[in-house]
């Protein structure tokens, strides 16, 4: 990174392939380690597990949102039927204030 401005007259396409061009040799180099190879192992076990994945239709993706939209509205109200008698119960039945 230091040389991609220490070559601030260089091109900008030259600098930045300069960055990228660190950057894969220091993933090659990570990979030779044992963390480096257990990570491609653990990366390579993902993409198998994300090829089986079974994505929802469009109208069940649509029927769910719909209802965590609901849901979440609901909830809303709901929390704020609590808050103001909550607010109720303490600023005029305790504590005798006026709002």
């Amino acid at each position: 990174m230091a040389a991609y401005y220490q070559f601030s007259d260089w091109l900008q396409v030259a600098r930045v392939g300069a960055v990228l061009a660190g950057v894969l040799v220091a993933v090659l180099i990570a990979l030779t380690t044992e963390a480096g190879r257990a990570a491609l192992v653990f990366a390579r076990g993902a993409n198998i597990e994300r090829q089986k994945m079974v994505w929802p239709a469009r109208r069940e993706a649509l029927q769910v949102t719909g209802l965590v939209v609901v849901m979440v509205i609901l909830f809303g109200l709901y929390l704020w039927l609590l808050d103001s008698l909550s607010f109720y119960g303490i600023y005029d039945l305790v504590l005798g204030l006026e709002r």
